[in-house]
C-alpha cells in the first residue's frame, strides 16, 4: 500500500532537518528559497540567469535532497494555503504586524473609495507587514488580489526571495526588488504570479496616465 504524504508544519521541519544533517542549517534554507522563488517566476517569465541558478544548485545536491527540496515547496504551498483558510498557521506575520496594520490602515479600509490602493515596504524582510496588511483588507472585505498592489525592497537577497514567494502564494500582486533603498542601487526585480494575471503593469500605468491628466 503507497503512503499517504503528510504535509503540515512538523513534517515541513523533519525533511528540512534530514537535509541539514548532511549541510549547514542557512545553506539548506537558501537553497530551498532561491529554487522555490525561480520556479514560482520562471513559471510564468523563464528567465535563463534564473534557470542556469536553479540548475547549478540542484548540481550540487544529491538526487534524494534535490527530491526533498522540491518536496519542502510542496509543503509550503499547502501550509500556506491552509493557513489562508483559518485550519492552520504557518509563517503567520507576527501579532507586532497586525497591530501596527490596524492602528495604520483600519479606518482607511472601513470605507476604501479607490478602485485600489498601493503600498511600498522599502524594508520588506520577509513580507511579514505586508502579510499583514493584507490580513487586515481581508477583514474589512476587500480582495488584495484585485484591490491592492505592492512594491517590497530588501537589500537582502534571501530576504526578498521569502518576501517574493510568500506574496507570490498569497496571490497578492507585487513587484520585489532586491537593493538597496537608500542609495537606489537595484539590482533584481521578481513579479508575483497575480501581478501578471491581474494585468497590473496596464493598471498602474492607466492610474498614472490619469493622475498626470488631473494635475494638468
Amino acid at each position: 500500500m503507497t503512503e499517504t504524504k503528510q504535509y503540515n508544519k512538523q513534517s515541513f521541519i523533519k525533511i528540512f532537518n534530514s537535509i541539514a544533517k548532511h549541510k549547514h542549517r542557512y545553506q539548506v534554507f537558501s537553497d530551498f528559497v532561491t529554487m522555490s522563488a525561480i520556479a514560482v517566476h520562471n513559471g510564468l517569465n523563464k528567465s535563463e540567469t534564473l534557470e542556469n541558478e536553479y540548475m547549478e544548485i540542484v548540481g550540487k545536491c544529491s538526487k534524494e535532497e534535490a527530491t526533498k527540496l522540491a518536496n519542502l515547496f510542496t509543503n509550503l504551498v499547502i501550509l500556506l494555503d491552509l493557513g489562508n483558510t483559518n485550519n492552520g498557521q504557518f509563517f503567520t506575520p507576527p501579532e507586532i504586524s497586525l497591530m501596527l496594520a490596524q492602528l495604520s490602515y483600519g479606518d482607511k479600509l472601513k470605507n476604501l473609495d479607490t478602485p485600489f490602493i498601493t503600498l511600498s515596504e522599502p524594508a520588506c524582510g520577509a513580507g511579514g507587514m505586508v502579510l499583514a496588511f493584507a490580513k487586515i483588507m481581508i477583514e474589512n472585505k476587500h480582495n488584495p488580489i484585485e484591490k491592492l498592489w505592492v512594491q517590497c525592497i530588501d537589500v537582502d537577497r534571501i530576504a526578498g526571495l521569502m518576501c517574493y514567494l510568500q506574496l507570490s502564494l498569497w496571490h497578492i500582486p507585487a513587484e520585489v526588488i532586491i537593493g538597496n533603498t537608500l542609495s537606489m542601487e537595484f539590482r533584481e526585480v521578481f513579479y508575483t504570479p497575480a501581478h501578471y494575471l491581474g494585468n497590473w503593469t496596464a493598471k498602474l500605468k492607466f492610474r498614472e496616465q490619469n493622475n498626470a491628466i488631473n494635475l494638468s
